[in-house]
């Protein structure tokens, strides 16, 4: 199974109540117990977590990579929760003492005695040799009913080192350092929520041709949120990257990250193939004088990152045709189809021979591969993981037109004004835009706010209809060039207007 979105990591300290429950049932009175108190604030997250409500009991699976037991949470009578076992004396494997040399077992220990004397005894060794064993149910967000159980020892012996407590991300130890003595139970809830896309539409619309293309191109006017909106992809990526993992499958270093990195650029006319793809630079010498130095760009860099296994990148590129697109990109070109990608194992895609070879060429270490190497094969191929979101304006004449070679490997996506979107930000419904505009005062000084920014909206889309009739839709007004209308405090929102037309559109007509 691939490594999971984590949703809460719930830990239990490992003092006498726990002992005792995951040893075994016992004759006596003091190993009776097939479950652990939950209290504090994990026990409301665990009744999040496995959809408890109202008292109920719910059956959920504890898992470890090679078994596994029916759990039940329920309530106790103190009001505290219960993480139970059904099977009586059969606690988790990953929490109970026994053979170390055994993969499912981290806390070394005796489990065939039988008596109370005998366990205690135990568990008084146990406290001796300091391991402070830490009982660890981990829910991840795509497994619905079921915990995984690890355990850790903050204080593992020679040879058990991979059991080690620290060996877990900072923010899960903080969590359990941060855990108040006397308390037997906490929890780590990473934040999950996304930020919240200013530019929905459009970046459902990338994530969507991203999806079968591995090149996105962004066109349309400026001010319709193409700029915006490659920024608020790029805050996507990142919340993804620092997402943290946990893999099912892995006993030891089950946690981690999303594998992914994000890089911007914005072309402009002195960019070039040196700067993008890979060439040479004066590096100083140390007793004087200069070397050239084979370096990569940020297009080889990434291609070398993201060719480790389950890692993917994106590049975001503005202002795409502000620069010698074509020139840039060279004979990368070649690479960019999504049927040219390398797919390794079962793809090698195509390649080309990387600039300058038969010199060392490095990446900066951040750029390395999963294994630390940094040196780039003199085979240049694009991963198909490696995707590429550009965004340019329609109306610029001041540069070359796009290269036909190039857009043809892009999956075009139109942005024009969009007229709902203004509406909603003004608060009106989307139909104030059609219709004769009639305010209820001749004399604009007696206008509400409401009714200009009616005129407003009416204003774009007629301008826009007449634009589009005498010179063409690439020329169109956005919709982000009245925006400031919107944010107007009350009484102010003619003057916005005003300062809108007269800044913005007078100057873009």
């Amino acid at each position: 199974m691939a490594p999971q979105p984590v949703e809460a990591v719930f830990f239990f300290r490992y003092n006498q109540q726990v002992s005792q429950a995951c040893y075994g049932r016992l004759g006596g009175s003091r190993y009776t117990k097939n479950y652990i108190q939950v209290s504090g604030s994990a026990a409301p997250a665990l009744d999040q977590a496995l959809g408890r409500s109202g008292g109920s009991k719910v059956d959920f699976e504890l898992v470890w990579p090679s078994g596994s037991e029916i759990g039940e949470l329920r309530d106790a009578s103190d009001n505290r929760a219960q993480l139970a076992w059904k099977r009586s004396g059969h606690a988790p494997k990953p929490w109970k003492l026994g053979d170390p040399e055994d993969p499912e077992i981290a806390i070394p220990g005796d489990p065939r005695k039988t008596t109370e004397a005998g366990a205690d005894a135990e568990l008084s060794r146990l406290r001796g040799e300091h391991l402070e064993p830490w009982l660890l149910a981990v829910k991840t967000a795509d497994e619905p009913g079921r915990l995984h159980a690890r355990t850790y020892l903050e204080h593992p012996p020679a040879g058990r080192e991979h059991y080690a407590l620290d060996r877990l991300p900072p923010q899960i130890l903080d969590a359990i350092r941060a855990l108040n003595a006397r308390t037997q139970s906490g929890v780590f809830l990473p934040s999950h929520r996304p930020p919240a896309p200013r530019a929905q539409a459009i970046v459902d619309r990338i994530q969507a041709a991203l999806e079968s293309d591995p090149n996105v191109l962004l066109i349309g006017p400026p001010g319709t949120g193409k700029t915006v909106a490659l920024e608020d992809l790029r805050e996507l990526a990142e919340h993804e990257a620092s997402q943290l993992l946990f893999d099912p499958d892995n006993w030891y270093d089950a946690f981690g990250t999303q594998a992914a990195k994000v890089v911007s650029l914005v072309f402009h006319p002195s960019y070039a193939y040196e700067n993008f793809v890979a060439g040479l630079f004066p590096e100083s010498l140390e007793h004087g004088g200069f070397k050239l130095v084979a370096k990569p760009g940020p297009l080889v860099s990434l291609a070398h990152w993201t060719s480790s296994p389950n890692r993917q990148s994106l590049l975001i590129v503005d202002e795409f045709n502000r620069g010698p697109t074509a020139a840039i990109f060279g004979d990368t070109l070649a690479l960019l189809d999504a049927s040219k990608r390398s797919d390794p194992p079962t793809r090698p895609g195509a390649h080309i021979e990387r600039p300058h070879v038969g010199t060392d060429m490095l990446v900066a270490p951040e750029f390395a591969t999963a294994d630390g190497e940094e040196r780039v094969t003199e085979e240049l191929r694009l991963p198909a993981g490696v995707r590429i979101v550009a965004a340019l304006n329609s109306s610029d004449r001041s540069v070359a037109p796009l290269d036909a070679a190039l857009r043809r490997r892009f999956a075009i996506l139109a942005v024009a004004p969009d007229l709902d979107v203004l509406a909603d930000h003004l608060g009106l419904a989307p139909t104030v835009r059609h219709g004769e505009y009639k305010p209820s005062d001749e004399s604009p000084d007696n206008w509400t706010d409401t009714e200009v920014k009616e005129l407003a909206l009416r204003l774009l889309a007629t301008l826009n209809e007449r634009l589009a009739f005498v010179i063409g839709e690439d020329f169109l007004l956005g919709h982000a060039l009245l925006w400031p209308v919107g944010e107007a405090s009350a009484g102010a929102v003619r003057t916005a207007l005003c300062e809108a037309f007269d800044r913005r559109i007078a100057a873009s007509l």
